[in-house]
């Protein structure tokens, strides 16, 4: 073999190295986000089993979320400092612990526990990825398309989850599917053992309580990264508000079967998936921006749709809804991926302190989404009122971001011509 077929070969297996470590990473963070709510068909049982009532069990979901977000918000500078590997090692190990404990809880205090500690340390994983997919993918248009694969890990667990969990308590009870998830991470430490880091350089030279303030401090104040960073968590929350009621509203079109209103919840998340696959050939074919004209695109058609349901309809749909989510999620396929880029393009100095501040303000907007959607009466003007409400507020941001950005370089302009 000729060094020229040598390098080829060379570079189609790098190739191929990555896109394993793109996949097992995808498949990572889908089981860390399934963790959320594989357990929610079975809530009913486990109160029995807990000796608790549903009421207090439906607490755990909040723990978790607290749990990540502690996690998610003290990891980035740890890894800024120490490097992803470790951190996420003994990370990994405390989630597992803790899923092992949820396993073998035999009372509501010691699985709310248990819980704590398996969303804190499985927090770390998402932040991870990010890291190792910008270190891993040189070519930047390869890179921009893989980031928006990994999205695809939420929509994927709250598509899957309820039936996986449905199918293992079928099999042996609900806590098989804590047993499963636990399994699943020790797969992850493997990975992470074997995994060698490529970066070397840490973004942070020095760890300290007063650098830890310093640098989100730093960001916060950078407005390019505050514009971007809050867009995926809109997006988000936006769906968040039509998760939490369209079941009440499908229940009273198509009845009260679960098989049916997990359906007429599950069509929007597929054409994000679908969309997300288009975005990957963009942003590959062309560039970046393609891809974030597309989005504002499709997201002025879910404008004019709107528009045209309140002026010419007398009564809302439910499918005038879900038409409307198909194509919030498929915008938000490409918008939500470029905000994450543009934002973490922003914050290079600290790479992973700006993808933990990404997913905190994704966090708290989806929680603050979820109690307003849980408060709102279950009609569908409200709804998309709410829903549209998130998307406008996404749009003026950019367009403010836009101006920004302009009176930045007139300025820069007016500046040098004076000198």
């Amino acid at each position: 073999m000729n060094k020229s077929s040598r390098n080829i070969a060379e570079k189609k297996e790098e190739y191929s190295s990555r896109k394993r470590i793109a996949i097992f990473l995808l498949f990572l963070n889908v089981v860390t986000s399934a963790a959320v709510s594989i357990y929610i068909p079975c809530l009913r049982q486990m109160a029995i089993d807990l000796h608790t009532s549903n009421a207090l069990l439906q607490m755990t979901i909040v723990v978790h979320l607290v749990g990540e977000f502690i996690g998610r918000f003290t990891c980035g500078p740890l890894i800024d400092f120490y490097g992803s590997r470790r951190v996420v090692l003994p990370a990994l190990m405390l989630s597992i612990l803790g899923h092992l404990g949820c396993f073998l809880a035999d009372s509501l205090s010691l699985f709310m526990i248990m819980r704590f500690l398996q969303a804190t340390g499985s927090s770390v994983i998402y932040i991870v990825s990010v890291e190792i997919i910008i270190a891993e993918f040189n070519n930047e248009n390869e890179r921009n398309g893989i980031v928006g694969i990994l999205e695809l890990y939420q929509p994927i667990a709250w598509i899957l989850s309820p039936f996986v969990g449905c199918i293992f308590a079928e099999i042996h009870g609900w806590r098989l599917s804590f047993l499963i998830l636990m399994i699943s991470q020790v797969f992850g430490i493997f990975f992470f053992w074997i995994y060698h880091e490529r970066t070397k350089n840490r973004a942070l030279k020095v760890l300290s309580v007063a650098k830890y303030v310093c640098d989100y401090g730093s960001i916060l104040k950078n407005s390019h990264f505050v514009t971007y960073a809050l867009i995926p968590g809109l997006f988000a929350g936006g769906y968040m508000i039509f998760a939490s009621n369209s079941p009440f509203i499908c229940a009273r079109i198509l009845g009260n079967r679960s098989a049916d209103i997990a359906i007429f919840q599950a069509v929007p998340l597929i054409f994000y998936v679908l969309a997300t696959f288009a975005y990957r050939s963009v942003v590959r074919g062309s560039s970046i921006k393609v891809a974030k004209k597309i989005g504002i695109g499709i997201y002025t058609i879910f404008g004019l749709y709107m528009t045209f349901v309140v002026a010419f309809e007398e009564t809302w749909t439910a499918y005038h809804l879900l038409a409307l989510m198909c194509l919030q999620c498929v915008g938000s396929a490409f918008l939500v991926p470029v905000s994450i880029l543009k934002a973490l393009q922003s914050s290079a100095h600290v790479s992973c302190i700006g993808a933990s501040t990404v997913v905190v303000f994704r966090n708290i907007i989806m929680s603050l989404c979820i109690s307003m959607g849980t408060k709102m009466s279950e009609s569908i003007t409200m709804i998309m009122g709410a829903v549209f409400m998130n998307v406008g507020t996404v749009l003026v941001l950019m367009f403010a971001r836009k101006i920004m950005k302009k009176r930045y370089l007139k300025k820069i302009n007016s500046a040098n011509f004076d000198l």
